[in-house]
């Protein structure tokens, strides 16, 4: 028997190789620990009390090492050879519960003062089974009421109260896969896709995502949006990857021809129902979602290009019967083609005097100037990638046109920076992941055999750019989104409070000292119609309180109500930290108002717990004579 022979053969390994699945990561055991120390600094933390810079200073040292191994746990994955799905999955689902869950598990109460309007609508809708469209805007748009009255119902929840602290956490958690759909159907590499979602959850600061129509609305925007880069839209991928000879066929065929007739109508006619629902959901969204698909169809970009045009018809043809409501309260007309105010922040009127205050300012700035600023080097740097890039750009920046109909209550900047977010972290996610060779961009589509050969280092060249400007952005994200807290939350005797006030008193017009408190939480808020004391609005204007204020304040209630129905004034907490915040008026304006209250024998008090302070105008059957000058307030339902 010959050995020799078969000695020389070369030996071959039997053992099966190893799956990457089954791979230990270092994220494997980075990820918990940082939730670990995420959930031990939520415990440590005390926000009964908190400074005029909000939750931040409260948080200790371990929450903030928390966040940042998130971050190290994350941009380690993204740097590896292959990226998990399914662990950068966690990742981006870690980040919103880290950000957005730490609010309701340290407060009582939901964030906002406006989270009590809407929380008020609905247990309208409970208590009446209808919506009147006379009483305010909120009701001409009754979508997400009707819906969060049948889920109280379903749920057996007697007031959202008792789970609109979260919305925050579940609106977030919802959009992550709508803008997966999206990037995917975009030509963007699978670490662009995750890149971008880690600064969208981390430069989202607006806070659109409390229990609000605009949070739905955000939701459906997305979803509608998903639905045409996937089906509907004709764009290129070129560049970014390298299929099989069919699969190239395939994609020039789409970019050449539209979408087949019988899959385009069937899609159409399910964004067509979505935004329908949008419509009548929230006021601004369908227009700038409408004006975001026309940019794609006037760029060829879109099929059909009929959809944008019959969009904005519908949209449109729900405005037209509540056009004079919404113009006589809110002057549309009045500021038609006004672009630059238009486009002023909410607290351009008002100059903040507290320095923390503006260093709050200067960060929300800074990140969303930042932001815009990494999508336009994004786009830059894939300035080759043709339709891909003009596609992000029109998406990011379309939205602007918007503001040369309406401010929006001075809020159509914000509108605007949320509507470019998805699509401007898209671009951004370019600058920060580039495609540099085919290695980088094929490594989770080739074999392994394959990927050996072109993969050279680990960690590839630029890969602390990642970390550190997610690590930049979370920085300002951290004061801009949470630094407002101190007037933002309301103490749960507060809230208590005020419900139980709204609830049992007689019904009539409230001065509150300045609009900031947990109003409108009932079905009744349509009874209490509200004025603010002071602030720019205010029935006293900026002018110097005089101790007697309340007799002031008595003689104009009595020239607006004839006597015949009670009128009340509101001071809590979380106005004079507002105030604080704001500088509205001297603080001592508060201490005199109160102490004229006291003394004055018109005022009447009803309320006095834990800060929170209610004197009643007592009703009389005729008024004591007519009307003395002075400052009357107009009282409108908040």
């Amino acid at each position: 028997m010959n050995t020799t022979r078969s000695l020389s053969k070369p030996k071959t390994s039997l053992s099966p190789p190893v799956s990457r699945r089954g791979r230990l990561h270092a994220a494997d055991l980075i990820l918990p620990v940082s939730l670990g120390l995420w959930a031990l600094g939520v415990k440590q933390t005390d926000a009964t009390a908190l400074g005029l810079f909000g939750l931040p200073d409260r948080l200790p040292i371990i929450f903030y090492a928390g966040v940042a191994l998130l971050v190290i746990s994350a941009a380690i994955e993204l740097a590896g050879q292959h990226v998990s799905r399914w662990r950068m999955s966690m990742h981006a689902a870690a980040f919103v519960v880290v950000l957005y869950g730490t609010a309701p598990l340290v407060y009582s109460q939901g964030r906002y003062s406006w989270l009590y309007k809407t929380v008020g609508i609905v247990q309208y809708v409970n208590a009446h089974g209808q919506l009147s469209r006379h009483i305010d805007i909120y009701q001409n748009w009754p979508g997400f009421f009707a819906f969060a009255a049948w889920f109280g119902k379903v749920a057996g929840v007697a007031s959202p109260l008792a789970y609109a602290k979260w919305s925050q956490l579940v609106f977030e958690l919802a959009a992550l896969p709508l803008l997966y759909l999206a990037y995917d159907a975009l030509s963007l590499t699978v670490r662009q896709r995750w890149v971008a979602l880690l600064l969208y959850s981390a430069g989202n600061w607006i806070g659109q995502d409390y229990f609000s129509p605009q949070a739905l609305g955000t939701v459906l925007c997305l979803g509608i949006m998903a639905i045409v880069l996937r089906w509907l839209y004709v764009g290129n991928s070129s560049g970014q990857r390298r299929p099989s000879q069919a699969a190239r066929d395939y994609r020039t065929s789409q970019r050449e021809l539209s979408p087949p007739r019988r899959r385009s109508a069937v899609f159409c006619a399910i964004i067509i129902f979505v935004f329908f629902v949008l419509t009548f959901t929230h006021e601004l969204s369908p227009y700038i979602l409408a004006i975001q698909l026309g940019a794609l169809a006037v760029a060829g970009l879109l099929r059909p290009r009929w959809l944008p045009v019959a969009l904005m018809a519908i949209a449109v043809g729900y405005l037209l019967p509540r056009f004079s409501f919404v113009n006589s309260h809110f002057g549309l007309l009045a500021s038609i083609g006004k672009f630059f105010s238009n486009a002023a922040p909410p607290t351009a009127s008002e100059a903040p005097s507290f320095p923390g205050q503006q260093l709050i300012e200067r960060c929300e700035e800074a990140l969303s100037l930042g932001m815009w600023g990494l999508a336009l080097v994004g786009a830059w740097l894939r300035r080759k990638s043709g339709r891909t890039v003009l596609t992000l750009l029109l998406l990011a920046f379309s939205s602007i046109a918007v503001l040369a109909a309406g401010a929006y209550g001075n809020e159509g900047i914000l509108r605007v920076y949320l509507f470019s977010l998805p699509w401007s972290v898209a671009l951004a996610a370019s600058a920060l992941a580039p495609v540099r060779t085919l290695s980088q961009a094929e490594t989770g589509r080739l074999p392994d055999s394959v990927t050996s050969t072109f993969q050279r280092t680990k960690f590839p060249r630029g890969t602390l750019r990642i970390p550190l400007v997610i690590g930049v952005v979370l920085v300002l994200f951290f004061p801009a989104f949470f630094g407002d807290d101190s007037y933002n939350v309301m103490s749960k005797t507060e809230v208590s409070t005020v419900t139980s006030f709204m609830q049992k008193a007689r019904s009539g017009p409230v001065y509150w000292a300045t609009d900031n408190a947990p109003m409108s939480d009932t079905a009744r808020y349509n009874l209490f119609p509200v004025a603010a004391i002071f602030g720019s609005s205010g029935t006293m204007g900026r002018a110097p309180v005089k101790s007697d204020i309340a007799d002031v304040l008595a003689r104009a209630a009595e020239s607006y109500s004839a006597g015949m129905e009670p009128i009340y004034v509101l001071v809590t907490p979380s106005m004079i930290t507002y105030n604080e915040a704001y500088g509205f008026t001297p603080n001592s304006s508060f201490t005199i108002l109160l102490a004229s209250l006291a003394r004055s024998r018109a005022w009447k008090l009803v309320v006095r717990r834990d800060g929170t302070v209610i004197y009643e105008l007592p009703p009389t059957r005729a008024s004591h004579g007519p009307w003395v000058p002075g400052p009357i307030a107009n009282f409108q339902v908040p």
